[in-house]
């Protein structure tokens, strides 16, 4: 059963209903549904889906043409286990060039989707493939109804043979999608019969990754097997071997981060690396959508004020509790990983996941209109102590109009078995005044554990103050 992924298939109807567009490139890390994404899309439309293997030139054109034999049932291109009889047949018979022709052939005036799965492995094949196909679908197919969709799980590859400066597709008009993790909404479809924290917690653990959302079956200590011991689902550094052949020091840098070592000098000295030696290596995993570097919303250019953080949770927990204990994993040891050393601080590590899902709360909410205010844009703030090597800031920051003028919304999220008690009300609010808040101020206050009664009584007196339960952010 398919399952979400509403906008993405948006955005490939589009590209397949304009008559100007004739080149899609979709990419995304492994495990996040690219081709199951395509197959869906494609299901109703006539196509050609050929998924490439690293192969040799003649090999890759003996699994094209049977993509094709596939699509338009051609006895001549059948599946042999003969090798002999397909280096004799193919190796004399098969070349891009004449299965082009026979593509534009048999399609007809019909629109047509020529789909080209892992398409790095497809032109490293032969460096005239490339060509081939630019040639095709820039000149000779220009009058025909031909579409070509290209994808792949490498993002520097891809970057290469599609958007780089030597790319032969670099001023071709193309309609690029990524393919992220799913959002907190789309992924909790994957279990919509669990309690909001058990959501919640799954959500956390997944990242949102369909491959491992559709593995999270069952209570919370069969999921943590089933996601990171069953060696089916994709690994972290199985994701990043892609693009990386060395993974040490990438490791290690991801294992600082995980721990809550977020700024630059910090990772560098716990690595034993200079900061100029760092930085290359963040470049590296921010172009791989591994890592993400964020500054304070409303000081976005204070150098300062630099951070990064590790884009899915999925890659966040495996370098906070599986990698710095690989031992117990290689020897099978999950469930007693879970019970001994994970479960007890859960909820630490949840507190990163909430914060993600109340920011998604807020824009789907704002969104829809059931908050006073819309919201332009949503991100953080904090100030860091340089002397105790601390920081403090605000959970969240939104900027948006209340009422067609610009208002600040501060948000702080706690996921802890005590309800919120008057005083961290109180601090939010104090917190605020070293901000430059614009307009109107909205302060709201996120709780998996609820409220004590002085809360939401002074709360319940004053408009601008929100106080938002787990369950609340949690309702499908």
């Amino acid at each position: 059963m398919f399952i979400g992924r509403e906008e993405e298939l948006g955005l490939l109807n589009d590209f397949y209903n304009d008559n100007n567009k004739k080149v899609l490139c979709l990419t995304g890390q492994v495990g996040m549904g690219k081709t199951t994404l395509l197959r869906q899309f494609a299901e109703d439309k006539k196509h050609i889906f050929h998924i490439a293997y690293p192969t040799t030139d003649v090999g890759q054109m003996v699994l094209f043409a049977r993509s094709i034999n596939e699509a338009f049932d051609i006895p001549k291109y059948e599946a042999t286990a003969n090798l002999s009889q397909l280096n004799k047949v193919y190796s004399k018979e098969l070349n891009l060039t004449e299965l082009m022709e026979l593509i534009a052939e048999k399609a007809g005036d019909d629109k047509l989707l020529l789909i080209i799965d892992q398409y790095n492995d497809f032109v490293k094949a032969d460096p005239s493939y490339e060509k081939i196909l630019h040639e095709y679908i820039s000149e000779k197919w220009a009058g025909n109804n031909i579409k070509l969709i290209i994808c792949g799980d490498s993002f520097l590859a891809m970057d290469k043979y599609v958007y780089g400066k030597k790319a032969i597709w670099k001023d071709t008009d193309i309609t690029s999608i990524k393919l992220g993790a799913m959002g907190f909404y789309d992924s909790c479809k994957f279990f919509p019969e669990k309690s909001g924290e058990e959501r919640t917690l799954l959500y956390g653990l997944t990242g949102g990754i369909p491959a491992h959302l559709s593995e999270a079956t069952g209570d919370i200590t069969y999921a943590v097997a089933a996601i990171y011991g069953n060696r089916i689902t994709p690994l972290p550094e199985d994701t990043m071997s892609i693009d990386l052949r060395e993974l040490s020091y990438y490791n290690r840098i991801l294992m600082t981060l995980a721990q809550g070592n977020l700024r630059v000098n910090q990772i560098s000295q716990i690595v034993g690396k200079r900061k100029d030696v760092v930085v290359p290596y963040m470049n590296t995993l921010m172009d791989i959508d591994v890592v993400t570097k964020d500054t304070a919303i409303t000081e976005k250019n204070n150098r300062k004020k630099t951070r990064y953080g590790i884009v899915n949770t999925n890659f966040l927990f495996w370098y906070r509790y599986i990698a710095p204990n690989i031992d117990m994993y290689y020897r099978g040891e999950i469930n007693d990983l879970w019970e001994k050393l994970i479960k007890s601080e859960i909820d630490d590590y949840m507190k990163m996941v909430f914060v993600r899902m109340c920011k998604e709360y807020i824009q789907k909410e704002a969104d829809a209109l059931r908050m006073p205010f819309s919201v332009d844009d949503i991100g953080n703030w904090w100030e860091n102590d340089e002397e105790k090597g601390t920081t403090a800031g605000f959970d969240l920051v939104a900027l948006g109009e209340n009422e067609n003028k610009p208002c600040t919304v501060f948000a702080r999220c706690y996921y802890n078995d005590e309800p919120i008690e008057m005083a961290t009300l109180k601090d939010l609010i104090e917190m605020t005044k070293h901000v430059g808040a614009k307009g109107d101020v909205f302060y709201i206050v996120f709780s998996k554990s609820g409220f004590h009664e002085n809360t939401l009584t002074v709360a319940g007196a004053i408009k601008n103050i929100m106080l938002i339960t787990l369950d609340d952010v949690s309702k499908l």
